[in-house]
């Protein structure tokens, strides 16, 4: 092969194909593959834990797989040019603290919703509730907020989910909004939640909507996404 035509070779894009599953060797919905370092999601997989990641620069490469529920792990692959490789991942479940629970001759009472009850008496937004998404017929995470004024649903480039973008009045352009899963920074997308899975969802659309608990480093975001889900002592 002549220098010049190794060299496109060795330069071409390589794919990566492949499947999350769990312990027992079922595939996992929602996980996210993302590219060590990179600053957004790679792919998120289908219902049956499948991905496919495309572009991928040939040589060694780092990628982080993660999916609410499950502990996070790295993974290492060898990318030859031009080639389409396929690899399997597989999470563990993580045990997490369930909501504090107070217990009565009478009744039980969960509080892990607290903070959204507390701030949907005094702080502008919109506040929708398990009772709400369930009269939707929401099936996703976008499905949940697709009515909500000043929201904007487009589909991504890649993983083939959907994002989430917020209208700043008339000629004030775009945003997207920082998401929050239980009041702690997240960095994936709503589409990572089903809807069966979330109990309440908190939408801040502008700035003077936001409560000052959620920008704690006075980062000044633009729009913000809390979403709280079920709690698990319940059934479904």
């Amino acid at each position: 092969m002549p220098a010049a035509d190794s060299a496109r070779h060795d330069s071409l894009p390589a794919v990566l194909t492949g499947r999350v599953i769990d312990s027992t060797g079922i595939g996992l919905a929602n996980a996210e593959i993302m590219l060590s370092h990179a600053d957004r999601v790679s792919a998120i997989t289908t219902d049956s834990g499948v991905f496919r990641i495309v572009g991928l620069q040939p040589g060694t490469n780092v990628f982080n797989v993660r999916r609410i529920g499950y502990e996070a792990a790295t993974f290492t692959a060898v990318l030859k040019p031009g080639k389409t490789h396929r690899a399997t991942f597989t999470l563990s479940a993580t045990a997490h603290a369930l909501a504090a629970v107070s217990v009565s001759d009478t009744a039980v009472q969960t509080h892990w919703l607290d903070q959204f009850d507390r701030r949907r008496t005094s702080n502008r937004g919109t506040f929708i509730t398990r009772a709400d998404i369930i009269r939707k017929g929401a099936r996703t995470g976008t499905d949940i907020v697709r009515t909500v004024p000043g929201i904007r649903i487009v589909p991504t480039r890649r993983g083939g989910g959907n994002q989430v973008l917020m209208i700043r009045g008339s000629g004030a352009g775009q945003c997207v909004p920082t998401m929050f899963y239980h009041n702690t920074p997240y960095s994936g997308t709503l589409d990572d939640f089903i809807a069966d899975d979330v109990e309440a969802i908190e939408v801040y659309v502008g700035v003077s909507e936001i409560p000052a608990e959620l920008d704690k480093n006075g980062r000044g975001i633009c729009g913000a996404i809390v979403v709280w889900t079920r709690d698990p002592r319940r059934a479904p």
